[in-house]
């Protein structure tokens, strides 16, 4: 595939984000300084002064929001605003005061603007990478200090730079395309929440019935704050053959078209998810300093069941990227986990099984599952084996029961082949109009809908196992998943089961296109510049290190050539090129033989695959810590095997009531499961993805977990973030 340099990137919102509020500025003070012109020669140049400083604020926020363009490594968002500072000359002078006439090198000073000239000074930023890796936000004071005709004006402004929860996860169903949502009959489709895509949502001959989540500006604690609209159907495009649906989708207010795209979050890079993974539970490195040796403290937790044993086995935050006794990253010692001791209950793999059947699955907390590869850095080049896959390199499957709250965070595929659902789930499932507020709502998947009121959603968060009376109800420490997948999630048996040449023939089609060559757009069959060319457009960085937005600082690890992740069709972000997702197949050895974008799995799913000897395929995957074996994983089938195939854990095809489990992929979600004994088929949580390709039952029903709105903050689920710049004030000195 050719790779050409183009403008456009996603990245760029954040950077028009800014821009969009220092225009604001500049209207009022450009609507001012017309007012004023009428008047003396005096007020008419300090009109212009203020609007020569205007434009300093704005040359400054550019390059701030550059300095962060471009970087899919959220752990090291902040480390360019430190760079920013050395590279702009904000070093303190004798006085140790920021923004005095005794600093030095600052290379914005009296750049001419019209007839004068404007001096910009960053009050405050991260001192050290060190201390801009343990931020969550930093707040950046700027001062543009105008000067015309020897008199000089001031501005001074605070931008805020964060992390926050995505906002994808506010809605039941949503596709980073068109979401195709065509053919379903009266009474076989139930959503209880948003339908939502980043293209149309295209409902031909369909009978919906659906109830919107209303979304809100932001959640304190169980108070829903800023109510922005009633929810329902949401379009970045258009909503079209909408008039057969039933329910609140029925009512023109709650569809809701042209409205902004939400930006999916990127999983190319999972530092920031490791760091967190590590410092939950007041996690740290212990004395020696460094992470992954046997002195750590805290971290999150993931305990699964050993019939073998007879007991747990516990594993902390980062599974697969320990460096072990030795300190080292990529030896032999690496598979150990924390306690440091081969051969014990917590030796990890980058592949796992996790398998809740016998007793449930225990998570506390957010958990990462993979390698960063030989070099220790996540998203290069050595993640994948010389044909393009990534097979073993963060592989789950997951079935069974759950309990607790927390996170799966997988480099690679997360396969679910049997069900997945809540030990305690919440009670009742969802919101219902009580008496008591908040209750009233069946304990398990209904086709009714629950109540979107207001009260009754804050009321059904406030619900605890201890609520009057005692054990009726459990919202708020109920049980709660996040499936969150680098590359794609595959439910049932893929490798030959009943109906999946319907699910090929989806990810085929041309309307759910996945290949990254959709234009500038980004999505499928809308005939817009560059779709279909067959040339990879992505803006690559500069040797002058100018990033996506032209110019400011090139992120630490790029080199001139490298693609900006996420610009233009990079639309998972990973810096490579994506073909079209497939199944793939496996060849004589049961390897995946499907080409770089399929998510095909070993036809035996063994505890060890050692290739030590003669390589069967002249592609082997990767040995990740150098010891000859692959796919080091855990034998932890409940029955004590160490080797099943598919045929012998996925039945064909699963039927069960309810997969409980917050989905998200920045790829594909794929599967075949029908109607448990309730003649209910339902995803409780949500669905995210770029696209997908789901067979159901007769009645399906896509059901919104409300502990979602507002981020989830509270609970042990920790959701992917994307990065937030704010206009948090401006005013005239």
């Amino acid at each position: 595939m050719t790779v050409r340099n183009r403008e456009s990137g996603a990245s760029l919102v954040v950077v028009m984000m800014v821009v969009a509020g220092l225009t604001l500025v500049g209207l009022g003070l450009l609507a001012s300084a017309t007012l004023s012109l009428s008047s003396t020669d005096a007020e008419r140049d300090d009109a212009e002064r203020r609007f020569i400083a205007e434009a300093g604020l704005q040359r400054m926020a550019g390059d701030i929001t550059c300095s962060l363009a471009g970087s899919p490594a959220l752990g090291r968002i902040f480390d360019n605003l430190v760079m920013l500072h050395g590279t702009h000359g904000r070093s303190r002078g004798p006085d140790g005061v920021a923004g005095t006439e005794d600093d030095v090198g600052r290379d914005y000073v009296r750049v001419p603007h019209g007839r004068g000239s404007f001096t910009i000074d960053i009050l405050t930023f991260p001192e050290t990478v060190e201390e801009a890796r343990r931020l969550e936000f930093v707040d950046i004071q700027i001062r543009s200090t105008a000067e015309l005709d020897g008199q000089k004006s001031t501005l001074s402004g605070v931008i805020r730079v964060g992390l926050r929860p995505s906002r994808v996860f506010d809605n039941a169903y949503l596709m980073d395309n068109h979401a195709w949502m065509d053919g379903w009959p009266c009474g076989s489709l139930y959503i209880h929440g948003n339908l939502r895509a980043n293209g149309d949502v295209r409902l031909a001959g369909s009978c919906v019935r659906g109830r919107g989540t209303p979304l809100y500006e932001r959640v304190t604690g169980t108070d829903l704050v800023g109510r922005i609209h009633d929810g329902g159907i949401i379009a970045a495009g258009a909503i079209t053959g909408a008039q057969s649906c039933e329910g609140d989708y029925a009512v023109a207010a709650n569809r809701h078209e042209h409205e902004d795209r939400v930006r999916m979050p990127n999983l190319s890079d999972l530092s920031l998810y490791v760091r967190a993974a590590r410092e939950w539970n007041g996690g740290s490195a212990g004395p020696d300093g460094i992470w992954g040796t046997s002195d750590d403290t805290g971290g999150s937790t993931l305990q699964v069941w050993d019939k073998g044993l007879g007991r747990y086995r516990t594993y902390r935050a980062c599974i697969g990227c320990n460096v072990g006794p030795d300190g080292v990253w990529n030896t032999a010692d690496d598979l150990y986990g924390r306690d440091g001791l081969p051969g014990t209950d917590d030796d990890e793999s980058p592949f796992m099984i996790l398998d809740g059947r016998i007793q449930p699955i225990i998570i506390d907390g957010p958990v990462v599952i993979g390698s960063p590869g030989p070099d220790g850095v996540w998203n290069t080049a050595d993640e994948y084996d010389a044909s393009g896959l990534r097979p073993m390199t963060g592989a789950v499957i997951i079935l069974g029961r759950v309990s607790g709250q927390g996170s799966i965070y997988s480099a690679g595929n997360i396969y679910i082949p049997d069900e997945l659902a809540y030990d305690a789930p919440p009670l009742p499932h969802l919101p219902g109009s009580g008496p008591p507020p908040g209750t009233g709502y069946p304990n398990g998947p209904s086709t009714l809908f629950p109540s979107m009121a207001e009260e009754d959603i804050e009321a059904w968060l406030a619900l605890t196992s201890t609520s009057p009376p005692a054990g009726a109800y459990r919202v708020r420490d109920a049980d709660m998943l996040g499936l969150f997948a680098r590359e794609n999630i595959v439910i049932g048996r893929f490798t030959g089961g009943l109906h999946w040449d319907e699910v090929d023939a989806w990810l085929a089609n041309p309307d759910n296109e996945s290949r990254e060559d959709l234009g500038a757009d980004r999505l499928p069959n809308t005939l817009d510049a560059d779709e279909g060319n067959g040339v990879w457009d992505v803006r690559t960085y500069g040797a002058d290190g100018a990033n996506q937005c032209g110019s400011g600082l090139r992120p630490a690890g790029y080199a001139p050539g490298d693609v900006v992740p996420g610009s233009g069709e990079d639309l998972d972000g990973d810096g490579r090129f994506d073909d079209r997702i497939t199944r793939g197949s496996v060849d004589a050895y049961g390897l995946p033989s499907g080409g770089p974008s399929s998510f095909a799995f070993p036809l035996n799913i063994n505890d060890r695959l050692d290739y030590t000897a003669a390589d069967p395929n002249s592609a082997p995957p990767l040995d990740t810590d150098g010891d000859g074996a692959i796919w080091r994983g855990s034998p932890l089938w409940t029955d004590a095997s160490t080797s099943h195939t598919w045929a012998e854990v996925a039945p064909d095809p699963p039927q069960f009531d309810s997969l409980q489990a917050v989905l998200y992929s920045n790829h594909a979600i794929v599967g075949v499961a029908l109607a448990g004994p309730s003649g209910l088929h339902e995803y409780y949580g949500a669905v995210i993805a770029r696209v997908e390709s789901l067979f159901g039952s007769a009645t399906t029903v896509f059901s919104h977990d409300p502990r979602l709105l507002g981020g989830a903050r509270g609970y042990g689920i920790f959701l992917p973030r994307e990065l937030e710049v704010q206009v948090r004030s401006w005013k005239s000195e």
